[in-house]
């Protein structure tokens, strides 16, 4: 398996003036019903607090689309107020919508994403939470909120939906482990005591497993699951008390069973690298950009080719990556 980059600068980026918004990243594909070539990206975007006295003060995410202008998808239509599609306009998503990820099935699209809100207490709460759309999409006047999912869980985000056939669908969600949830009709879950993946001591997944988009099927029928993972280091950063870095790993699914893991990474296959996936104390003007130090994650992702994708990746919470990955068979 080889993940490479296809730019060494960010695709989006408020630095190249692609963007309203100083922060732009964990974009999730949207599939385009009437042009498979065509991609729409839905993107987290931030902005700093009014009262912000660093970097890292920031107010709600939002949820905004941008569109490909080029067919080498390095170019994309600039982000402003105007492309939101998910505001933070409900009482459950007050603080904030984040990190989605999209399903086209049928003519339906199924949006799983973030929503942040506090409790009377003031602690803040991650809700896993849905939208649908089916015409007019690009709009946000279109989309029917469901809410959260698991309305009775406190902490729950990060959902990978996968549609194996007509009476077999999964949701892998969550952060530190990842965790199994079905449903039949794409709008009701129920949760499972099961995990897909944990994660494990002296690896580079020890502190945080965390989903990135729907597995993908590979030639040999089974299917191939990216996912976001992050451990303890001691890279010097200007983001106070902050000692994480993320890193993508890999899983092959059982084709038949995809709750079935058939065989995992024991190394990353995506770590950050460049001066803008790592935004340390090493990274010149970059340590002083990125919203999270030494950060690169996947929620979007599209099949090219037999075995080949095309992935895009955030680095430092901040900007877009585009990579490509290929899986080779002995």
């Amino acid at each position: 398996m080889e993940m490479k980059r296809l730019s060494n600068i960010p695709i989006i980026s408020s630095w190249d003036s692609n963007s309203d918004f100083l922060y732009n990243y964990n974009s999730a594909l949207m599939p385009t019903v009437n042009d498979s070539n065509a991609v729409a990206l839905l993107v987290r975007v931030q902005n700093l607090r009014n009262d912000s006295k660093t970097i890292y003060d920031v107010g709600p995410s939002k949820i905004a689309l941008s569109r490909s202008i080029d067919n080498m998808y390095l170019k994309y239509t600039h982000i402003s107020q105007q492309d939101i599609i998910i505001d933070n306009d409900r009482e459950y998503q007050s603080i904030g919508t984040e990190d989605p990820r999209i399903v086209l099935f049928g003519n339906t699209y199924y949006l799983l994403y973030t929503a942040l809100s506090s409790d009377s207490q003031g602690l803040w709460r991650a809700q896993l939470a849905l939208a649908t759309c089916e015409l007019n999409c690009f709009s946000k006047l279109n989309w029917k909120y469901y809410g959260p999912i698991f309305p009775n869980v406190f902490w729950s985000k990060s959902g990978s939906l996968l549609v194996h056939n007509e009476t077999h669908r999964y949701l892998f969600f969550n952060d530190s482990n990842i965790a199994i949830a079905f449903t039949k009709d794409l709008i009701h879950y129920d949760l499972s005591s099961s995990f897909l993946l944990k994660t494990r001591p002296d690896h580079f997944d020890s502190a945080l497993v965390e989903a990135g988009p729907q597995p993908l099927k590979l030639s040999d029928n089974n299917y191939l699951f990216i996912y976001n993972s992050a451990r303890h280091t001691t890279i010097p950063n200007l983001k106070p008390n902050w000692n994480l870095q993320y890193n993508l790993g890999w899983a092959i699914l059982n084709g038949e069973d995809p709750t079935q893991v058939l065989a995992r990474s024991e190394e990353p296959i995506f770590s950050p690298e460049l001066d803008w996936e790592r935004c340390d104390t090493q990274s010149g003007e970059w340590a002083n950009r990125g919203l999270t130090p030494l950060v690169i994650f996947i929620e979007g992702w599209k099949k090219t080719d037999e075995d080949t994708f095309l992935v895009w990746y955030q680095g430092c919470d901040s900007t877009m990556g585009l990579a490509e990955l290929r899986v080779y068979f002995s």
